[in-house]
Parts: C-alpha cells; sequence; structure tokens
C-alpha cells in the first residue's frame, strides 16, 4: 500500500482546509492538503456572500475574479413586505465567484509550500490506541495511506474525519437549503442583498436573493425543522410570487446543509483538530461560514505547528486552538445561537411588529452575534408587551 508521510494532513481544500495549509507551509513545517474533487471551489454549495474584512483577511483583494458584485445595503424584509434596509457605513459586503475564490486560497497554500494532492477521497482516520495518526483514502481506485504527526479535519459538515474518529455523529440543530442560480434579469440595483423572513418563506430560515449583477442572482431558501415541504418547493414557491424572477433562466440548482447549533462540544482529540463546517463553525442566525473557516483555519494550522515542535500533539496541547478560537468567533456563534431560538418563539405577525422598532444596528448585532445582551435590552424598551415578554425570556 502506497504511504504518504508529512507533518501535517489536512482533508478538505475549501477555505479552512486551505488556510490552515497556508498557514502550516508559512510556518515551515511540512503539510499535504487533500481534496475529493478534481478542483478545489467545484461544486458551488453557497450563497457566495463575504464581507470586505473576510476577502482581505483571506489574503486576497475584492477583485475579478474572486468577486463578481460589490453590496451595499443588506435589506431584511419582514412577512408583511416591510423593509428595514441596512446601508454600508463601516462595512462592505461582496458576492463571490466561489470557485475561483476557493481555487485561489488553494493556490496560495501550493504557493507557500503546502502540497495538494487532488480526487482523493478520505474513508477514515488512522488511530494508534487513542490518538490519531494518519488518515486512510483511496487514490486512482486504489487504498492509500497519508501519515501525520497531526490531522486536520477540513471536510465538511459531513466530515468523514470526525465521525471516524468518534467524535459527533452530526449536528443538534441544521438549515437544510436549496438555491438557484438566475440569469436573463435586470435588476434595479444589484448592490442589495436580500433577506426574506417568515415561515411563509422558509420555515426556522430565511430566504435570499444575492446579485452576482443586474442580470444574474443567487436565489435561495434556508429550512429547518418545522418546514412541511422540502426547500426546493419553498424555493419555487418564493420565485413564482416575485415577478422579478418568474421569467428568468435556471443557470444552477445547488443545495446543501449548514450546521446551526454551533461549535460542537469535542473538536479535538490527541493528534487531531476539526476545523470550518466539520467542526460546526458557522454563524447560526445567517449559516455564515466562510469567515469563520478563514480565522479558525490559521489559528488551526498556527497550534497544529506549535504542538509539533513542542512534541506534544496531545488533546490537552492542542485544545489551545479551541480555546483561541472561541475569545471571539466561539462567543459570536453562541450569541448567534441565542437570538435564533428566541426568534423561533416569534410569529410572523410577532416579526412583523419587530421590524416596526428593531434598528439597523440591532440587527447587525444579532445576526453576527456581536453586543447581543445591549441590543436585546434596548429592544424590550420599544417592543410592546408580548415582544418583550419573548425578548426578556432569551435575556435570562
Amino acid at each position: 500500500m502506497q504511504q504518504y508521510q508529512s507533518d501535517v494532513l489536512i482533508v478538505g481544500a475549501g477555505p479552512a482546509g486551505s488556510m490552515t495549509a497556508k498557514t502550516v507551509a508559512e510556518l515551515g513545517a511540512d503539510v499535504i492538503f487533500i481534496e475529493e474533487h478534481e478542483t478545489p471551489g467545484t461544486p458551488v454549495f453557497c450563497g457566495e456572500g463575504l464581507s470586505i474584512s473576510g476577502i482581505m483577511n483571506a489574503g486576497l483583494d475584492p477583485v475579478e475574479p474572486y468577486v463578481c458584485q460589490q453590496i451595499t445595503t443588506a435589506r431584511v424584509v419582514a412577512p408583511n413586505g416591510k423593509t428595514v434596509d441596512l446601508h454600508a457605513t463601516d462595512w462592505t459586503g461582496y458576492t463571490l465567484d466561489r470557485s475561483e475564490f476557493d481555487k485561489a486560497l488553494s493556490e496560495n497554500a501550493v504557493k507557500a509550500g503546502a502540497k495538494l494532492m487532488t480526487k482523493i477521497c478520505a474513508t477514515g482516520v488512522i488511530k494508534e490506541g487513542d490518538q490519531v495518526v494518519g488518515v486512510r483514502a483511496i487514490k486512482d481506485g486504489k487504498e492509500v495511506e497519508f501519515r501525520a504527526k497531526v490531522v486536520i479535519g477540513a471536510d465538511g459538515h459531513w466530515s468523514i474525519i470526525r465521525r471516524s474518529a468518534g467524535l459527533a455523529n452530526y449536528f443538534d440543530d441544521w438549515v437544510t437549503c436549496a438555491q438557484y442560480k438566475l440569469s436573463g434579469l435586470n435588476l434595479d440595483d444589484s448592490s442589495i442583498n436580500e433577506f426574506w423572513i417568515g415561515a411563509k418563506y422558509a420555515p426556522g430560515g430565511y430566504a435570499w436573493v444575492f446579485p452576482k449583477n443586474k442580470k444574474v442572482v443567487n436565489i435561495g431558501v434556508g429550512v429547518r425543522e418545522r418546514h412541511t415541504k422540502p426547500a426546493i418547493e419553498y424555493l419555487k414557491d418564493f420565485i413564482a410570487n416575485d415577478p422579478r424572477f418568474r421569467n428568468a433562466k435556471i443557470e444552477m440548482t445547488s443545495g446543501g446543509i449548514c450546521p446551526v447549533s454551533g461549535t460542537l462540544d469535542k473538536i479535538v482529540m490527541d493528534g487531531l483538530i476539526l476545523t470550518g463546517d466539520s467542526a460546526g463553525q458557522l454563524i447560526p442566525m445567517t449559516g455564515a461560514g466562510i469567515h469563520c473557516s478563514i480565522e479558525s483555519g490559521k489559528i488551526a494550522g498556527r497550534v497544529a505547528v506549535e504542538a509539533i515542535r513542542e512534541g506534544d500533539v496531545s488533546k490537552k496541547r492542542l485544545s489551545a486552538y479551541r480555546a483561541e478560537f472561541d475569545t471571539y468567533w466561539g462567543r459570536r456563534i453562541t450569541e448567534a445561537g441565542k437570538v435564533l431560538h428566541m426568534l423561533d418563539k416569534f410569529s410572523d405577525d410577532d416579526l412583523d411588529v419587530l421590524a416596526e422598532v428593531i434598528s439597523h444596528e440591532d440587527i447587525m448585532h444579532m445576526a453576527n452575534g456581536l453586543n447581543v445582551a445591549s441590543a436585546m435590552a434596548g429592544l424590550v424598551k420599544k417592543s410592546p408587551m408580548k415582544l418583550m415578554h419573548l425578548i426578556r425570556a432569551f435575556m435570562r
């Protein structure tokens, strides 16, 4: 059996995997990252939205071919049609070309010295006692082994690395998504991202319209366990009820799962770190995971190299990764998760009332898990009695 050896092995070449690989290589350690598809970034299962800070933190500039459209307004649409616009003052967003974006991240990792191997399907971890020491995989129809001092699982929500290592089989809460890429449109303003909330559109989640230009949009729906039909049916209904999209051409259909129960309790063990979607590192209110994955990958790569150099790749030593991630991103994920579960108690009528009293700043804080307690306290003062009780229940 063919065997490969490295200091660090990373499974997955998405943003988390590529950023981990780049970090490890820049620190001078030997790193291989493997990807089951022929090219990182394809196929695309993503709404493709990202802030300018996320792009810059990934080491890229917001220019073509990585980005398609600058976004200066986020429009939240309540069930009754009332809109709340969040205008860019201290933020700017972009609709990505995710295939080009991911490809660029992997190429930057290779330039830094990482070895990328594609069309390799991981089948499970290799353990010696309680320690992960490598990964079994299929390459060209044959079984191969990758041995490493630290293995990084960056292989998405259905992570074979997580499951085969004996960590969580899956998540407690998730969003099921369906998306069309539509063309042949004539949008009035392609710099606006739309978020449609309410059970009439997407029970437990939201519908989105992310323009790539005036003629092309990503339009999708994410639903949680309260839905009564498949996500694709909600998407078809949403499009049928909006005259802007009825006659558009469907260029691509995609879908996927976004874990929204927060970071898993166990994301490290002896010789193993989970990062990105495999660890549940997405913002629950929005399902946004690209920026989290970028920053998580950087931390994972650095901690892995430090642990190897110290000769200690135990769970205790690798837990420094979790502690550092949680100081900012983990806290945001937890707070946004609390908001999501609070909104689960809101009816569509309650959401209509909330749209009347909520401020732009409140929405940004709640959606992103930032200054949530302060935003909630301000809402209590402005809300009618029923909403006040719902919000206070969250604050307890």
